[in-house]
């Protein structure tokens, strides 16, 4: 499925850990209609990314080094509103959530997650709705 427009969706996929980050990137790829078209591997490279790109979504890891995901997820949903973002945790602890909803992101999603709960994520998100 692709966006509203018929075009892929494009997604930046910021994640400091590059194993991981070759990994998801890898899962995303197999799945039709999204596009992986920059990645990062720290919060100063994301918003780059991100002000490069123009993404429909970023999938980012909550915890980075330089700027952490919820400073990287304020500062695009504030200078990119037509970009959505979802991050990436391992902590499943509510603090963790509401400061992602005062960051202003579309979603939070575990890392333990399966790969049809990430394309869910994705095309959810690019519908409008929060996850």
């Amino acid at each position: 499925m692709r966006d509203r427009k018929g075009k892929n969706i494009k997604v930046v996929l910021a994640e400091d850990h590059t194993l991981v980050r070759k990994g998801i990137k890898a899962l995303l790829e197999e799945l039709e209609g999204i596009d992986v078209v920059a990645e990062a591997g720290d919060g100063h490279e994301a918003i780059n990314a991100v002000e490069t790109s123009g993404p429909d979504i970023v999938l980012l890891d909550i915890a980075m080094s330089g700027l952490n995901g919820l400073e990287v997820a304020s500062r695009i949903t504030k200078d990119f509103p037509d970009t959505k973002v979802i991050l990436l945790s391992m902590h499943a602890n509510e603090e963790y959530v509401f400061q992602s909803l005062k960051a202003g992101v579309a979603g939070y999603l575990l890392k333990d997650a399966g790969t049809a709960e990430l394309e869910l994520a994705i095309r959810s998100v690019i519908r409008g709705r929060y996850i």
